[in-house]
């Protein structure tokens, strides 16, 4: 966590860091994520790649879907269908910040905040 904390660039790559440095190797792109379905409260999501012009699609996890989403800079979509799901599996007021709190504390991360830890 010190690591992106401080700034500080890990001296070797991590997990989300080799996935992303493979797909470029690759030649290919992540253009997008998205998170297509909410099953026995599990998030599933797919990696939409291009390769050689072609479409290549990759079953993922949401949390290294995004993870990697935010190191190639590419846009994460969720469907309607999971925001819906979701929706109707919340019960009561949300806890926790304010939408408000939350969109400022969002925009004040940079790319060195975002997936950074120690293992």
């Amino acid at each position: 966590m010190l690591l992106g904390i401080e700034k500080i660039a890990a001296p070797r790559p991590t997990t989300h860091d080799l996935a992303r440095n493979m797909i470029r190797n690759l030649n290919a792109e992540l253009e997008r994520v998205v998170i297509t379905e909410l099953k026995d409260d599990t998030f599933f999501a797919v990696l939409w790649l291009r390769q050689d012009g072609q479409p290549v699609t990759i079953d993922a996890r949401p949390s290294d879907a995004i993870a990697l989403a935010l190191r190639a800079d590419c846009p994460i979509y969720v469907s309607e269908q999971v925001l819906q799901s979701a929706k109707l599996n919340t019960s009561g007021p949300p806890e926790g910040p304010s939408a408000e709190q939350l969109r400022g504390w969002l925009e004040g991360l940079n790319d060195e905040d975002l997936g950074r830890y120690k293992m």
